[in-house]
């Protein structure tokens, strides 16, 4: 039994949306199709409610009261100490209609989450109509945006090809798991306020909600397919907050504190595959992107060993191993139940005999950098001979290490400069993405060396390791720079790295490109999204790194020059 539901600040049939949404409009394999019978019909107009009751104010009430029980629980030990409510969700006001079970209201009476054009959330404005023009309720509306969304723009590296399974999966998994359906929300309103020029409406309050439900479900035991919707939930709430931050955020950051979670778990999720091993996989690059930028707590350098020998991954076990046994295909089998996990279909698995060694590479390659960090003047102490000594004999075995992981590479990264050569058993486009993916893993990998020597090396000249990996990331960089779009978002931390050690030339190439990443495409609103959100922050940054470097002869600490450049210095790259 779930020990999700006796937790929930929601009740699951007033959070999910209208039952004939994911029966008539969504599917597990993303197509949608015609409405069909009704299976319960739920009133939309906002005469079917009561007008006395006070949907922010319920919100508020059974939210605080959760906040209240679990503030002192601590998440490493399967409780929640890190995650408190902030003052405004405790100070909303609780209304519940006199003589009424709540619980048995929202069940059959769903008020949507919709304000009016003019309300707010931030400002505490009240709750407008139920339902948008034509009837939909603003809920049913973030789904149906949600179909179009096309993938986000991540800042590890691409996930364009692996959106298209994932967007239906997720779609599928928000149908029984509250955290994840207001996860969902959260993420859908924000991406459509963006693309739309406006102010996103509930995005706080879904953030808020799905945050609260997430702690809850971690409580105690946790089964699978409950730890897979929570790293589900979990990296639409980094995503949403990375494009809002700060003011989505009200209480719980998770780009701060899912490091937390993803050590609790580590030893349950490193055999994942499918959708939670690319769950968990995303998560965690995010996490490393958030310890570059200085987030506090524990680095996990232990998630950035190298082991001797790869383990290869393992599927998850979903069948009971008393019941279980193979099964021959038979003629009537119906087309939708061999296409219900999209992670199981053909074309996904040949994509992931392609991808997926290299994805796992990157991966692996990308948490060596918890290593580095650990090591860098803001996590030990410096200065001393003896601390000094030490942090070479660190660096070099973690030097060491990348060399080796460079050697295991699998041979099928190598491709990435040659796309024609791949047309002849893939579409032309695919190959281009598979290319243009793979030449994004080798400039982050690359970018470890460079990032190492600034850690541990900079009172030594650069060496021959280091001057090349510049040299590469530029020529990588410069195949996709060509036309009029900017380069990938994941090219940033590479390009900015780089641009700290090249010469004057290669300099200013970097910051040119730099500048165009950082462009506002004001004609058209929807690019806000495609663009690195602190992308403008990062070319001061540089700028500025280097023109003391320049001045000073010595290295410069990017964190140091943050502080005081910026007023909240956690500026992601």
């Amino acid at each position: 039994m779930s020990l999700q539901a006796p937790y929930r600040p929601w009740p699951t049939a007033s959070r999910s949306p209208d039952i004939n949404f994911f029966s008539t409009v969504l599917r597990a394999d993303g197509h949608t199709i015609p409405a069909a019978t009704t299976l319960r019909q739920l009133p939309t107009d906002q005469d079917s409610y009561p007008s006395e009751f006070d949907m922010l104010g319920f919100m508020g009430g059974i939210t605080s009261e959760l906040e209240q029980k679990q503030k002192h629980l601590d998440l490493t030990t399967g409780l929640a100490m890190g995650f408190t409510a902030s003052p405004a969700a405790q100070s909303l006001p609780a209304t519940i209609i006199p003589g009424m079970d709540e619980g048995h209201f929202l069940a059959d009476r769903r008020i949507p989450l919709t304000p009016d054009t003019s309300s707010s959330l931030i400002d505490g404005t009240s709750v407008g109509s139920a339902s948008d023009a034509g009837g939909i309720s603003y809920e049913d509306q973030l789904l149906q945006h949600f179909l179009t969304i096309d993938s986000p723009a991540t800042l590890f590296a691409p996930v364009t090809l692996e959106w298209k399974y994932m967007r239906p999966a997720l779609l599928a998994h928000a149908r029984d798991s509250s955290p994840l359906l207001n996860a969902l929300y959260c993420y859908a309103d924000v991406h459509k306020a963006m693309t739309e020029g406006k102010r996103w409406r509930w995005a706080p309050t879904f953030y808020r909600l799905s945050s609260s439900e997430i702690q809850a479900c971690i409580r105690g035991e946790v089964t699978e397919p409950t730890l897979i919707n929570v790293f589900g939930s979990i990296f639409l709430l980094m995503i949403s907050e990375i494009l809002s931050s700060p003011e989505i955020c009200t209480g719980t950051s998770y780009i701060h504190t899912g490091y937390l979670i993803l050590h609790r778990f580590h030893d349950r999720t490193r055999h994942w595959t499918g959708l939670g091993h690319l769950l968990v996989s995303w998560v965690s690059l995010l996490d490393v992107k958030s310890l570059i930028a200085g987030r506090d707590g524990d680095p996990l350098a232990d998630l950035g060993n190298i082991p001797e020998h790869s383990v290869p991954l393992k599927p998850l076990d979903t069948q009971n191993p008393q019941t279980s046994h193979p099964t021959a295909p038979t003629d009537n089998l119906k087309e939708e139940e061999s296409t219900e996990d999209p992670f199981r279909s053909p074309s996904y698995l040949v994509y992931e005999s392609i991808v997926g060694p290299a994805f796992r590479f990157f991966v692996q390659a990308q948490q060596v950098v918890r290593r580095i960090v650990c090591i860098d003047l803001h996590h030990r102490s410096r200065g001393t001979l003896t601390d000094e000594f030490e942090v070479l004999q660190l660096a070099h075995k973690v030097g060491a290490d990348l060399e080796t992981l460079w050697h295991r590479r699998p041979s099928v990264i190598d491709v990435y400069g040659r796309p024609e050569a791949l047309t002849d058993i893939l579409c032309a486009p695919v190959a281009l993405e598979i290319c243009r993916t793979f030449r994004q893993y080798v400039a982050n990998f690359l970018a470890n060396f460079i990032y190492l020597h600034r850690v541990a090396f900079a009172i030594y000249p650069r060496t021959d390791r280091v001057n090349g990996a510049v040299d590469q990331i530029i020529q990588l960089a410069a195949v996709d720079s060509t036309g009029p779009d900017h380069l990938p978002v994941s090219f940033l931390w590479p390009l900015f790295i780089a641009g700290l050690e090249g010469t004057e030339d290669q300099r200013k190439w970097i910051v040119h490109e730099i500048q165009r990443m950082a462009a506002a495409h004001e004609a058209d609103s929807a690019s806000l999204v495609t663009r690195h959100p602190t992308a403008d922050k990062v070319l001061l940054l540089v700028e500025e790194m280097t023109r003391r470097q320049d001045v000073s002869r010595t290295w410069a600490d990017s964190k140091c020059v943050r502080r005081e450049l910026f007023s909240d210095f956690f500026v992601i790259i």
